[in-house]
């Protein structure tokens, strides 16, 4: 009769006295124009509430084209004798995310040009339905002003109605807003790459375009260029922005950003795409992940080559489950733990690389959308697996913390079910981090000395005798 042996516990070694390096990676998440949200839902108190309690630095606010009322204040063009600029429906959206906010520094990104500004066959049809997705808005790949200056001018005017308080339209009427509010930074567009598959040198034109039309309105605001989708990625987008020469005279590159998610999308022998079993998406995310990091160390070797003060920010950063937009979806419960622990793994490989900024995707989302992105859920705005993983390392850990040397495994040999990570502290605190990247329980032979184990759906208990034991896909900080 054979026997089964229990896996013997991951052995973690840190040098506390010897770092690698630095944290510099502010992390945060973002929020868009998700019905939901809207002042009249029953779940909006407390979804605010929860992202008001998480108090990151740098949270982007992002009108999304899907629902092009509330995204796109100017709906219609304008004719000889009206506009039809409106902000009825986005602004209570930016009141609240700037109220959430609580002073701290905000990214804004209204990223959606208006379909009359592109070359169409007709007119780009909009449903009443506030809760409709319009996943055709965005059309046409031409701009009806190949100059730019008509798109430059669109989002002057919504930068001046939330910075200047109003602005002048095109017929020469003021509209008072009263707004004055500061951003951090500004994002020019979101994922170019697809909507409307904007070519990397157009797009650099219209980053110019934009930018010099607002730059006057804050000098204090930096911008953000690129924000290119998880599907793509093609290096020329990178070689042609980040090359200062392919940039007006005067125009700042200050930040590039792009997206990642892991999703069980596979390819089969026929050719064609299908979704694997939940049970192989372990392997599937975590394979994704790193084959990101790579691309991640390739896409910083041409910034740091052709433009070594731009800053990096991965501000979309999540997984998928099977029917991404299903309006019934079937998520199993052990997506949520998984996903978790894809994300703050991936987080902590990111501050090892010097990425300057990881935005956790998204704060909300829901069936019909991308609901397996979401941070909270959509029925009752309370924190899910996810939102808590962000909150763990929000606690735990922030720019300044220095990272001290750590190996997991024995005789230079990795153990593959554990990443740890350990950081000393401004103040000189000492914590590691733990992920738990299977789907069964482990035990860690962790650094002696008296510590506190915290993880996700459990008490704070003691580390006893140097061995903790993680729960599946457990995210989970040792403060010694």
């Amino acid at each position: 009769m054979s026997t089964i042996t229990a896996a013997p516990p991951v052995t973690v070694q840190v040098e506390w006295e010897k770092t690698t390096g630095t944290s510099r990676t502010t992390l945060t998440t973002h929020l868009w124009t998700a019905p939901p949200l809207r002042r009249e839902s029953p779940i909006h108190d407390q979804a605010f509430d929860a992202l008001r309690e998480l108090r990151v630095d740098l949270a982007r606010f992002l009108p999304w084209f899907t629902h092009p009322r509330v995204a796109v204040p100017e709906l219609n063009p304008p004719t000889a004798t009206e506009t039809s600029w409106n902000f009825e429906l986005l602004d209570p959206f930016v009141e609240d995310f700037v109220a959430a906010a609580e002073g701290r520094p905000v990214v804004a990104n209204f990223a959606t040009i208006p379909a009359w500004m592109f070359v169409t066959p007709e007119p780009v049809a909009v449903s009443e339905d506030l809760d409709e997705n319009h996943w055709h808005y965005e059309q046409g790949s031409e701009l009806r002003d190949p100059t730019c200056a008509e798109v430059a001018d669109y989002f002057y005017r919504v930068a001046s109605w939330y910075i200047a308080g109003g602005f002048t339209d095109e017929l020469g009427h003021w509209h008072e807003s009263g707004h004055h509010y500061r951003f951090a930074y500004w994002e020019v567009l979101c994922e170019p790459d697809i909507g409307h598959r904007i070519p990397p040198h157009a797009y650099t034109e219209l980053y110019d375009a934009i930018v010099a039309r607002l730059a006057p309105l804050d000098p204090d605001m930096k911008f953000i260029g690129l924000s290119l989708s998880h599907v793509h990625h093609q290096p020329e987008y990178f070689w042609h922005f980040l090359d200062p020469a392919n940039h007006t005279e005067g125009v700042p590159i200050d930040a590039i950003s792009y997206h990642f998610y892991a999703q069980p999308e596979i390819a089969n022998p026929f050719g064609t795409a299908g979704n694997a079993p939940s049970a192989h998406w372990r392997d599937i995310f975590f394979a994704q992940a790193d084959a990101f990091l790579d691309q991640v160390r390739f896409i910083d070797s041409i910034r740091r080559r052709l433009s070594p003060s731009t800053a990096t920010f991965i501000n979309e950063l999540g997984t998928y489950p099977a029917d991404v937009m299903n309006p019934a979806p079937d998520i199993p419960d052990a997506y949520w733990a998984l996903s978790a622990a894809v994300q703050s793994y991936l987080w902590a490989e990111l501050v090892e690389l010097g990425i300057d900024l990881v935005g956790i995707a998204e704060f909300m989302d829901y069936p019909g959308m991308i609901p397996g992105v979401s941070l909270i859920d959509w029925t009752t705005g309370e924190p899910n697996t996810r939102y808590h993983a962000l909150a763990l390392l929000l606690r735990h850990f922030g720019t300044g913390d220095a990272l001290a040397t750590t190996t997991t495994g024995a005789q230079g040999f990795p153990d593959p079910r554990i990443h740890a990570q350990a950081f000393v502290g401004t103040s000189g605190s000492r914590k590691l981090l733990l992920v738990n990247k299977t789907a069964e329980p482990v035990t860690v032979a962790v650094p002696e000395g008296r510590g506190e184990l915290e993880q996700l759906a459990d008490e704070r208990t003691p580390v006893e005798a140097g061995t903790a034991v993680l729960h599946p896909y457990a995210v989970a900080v040792i403060t010694y």
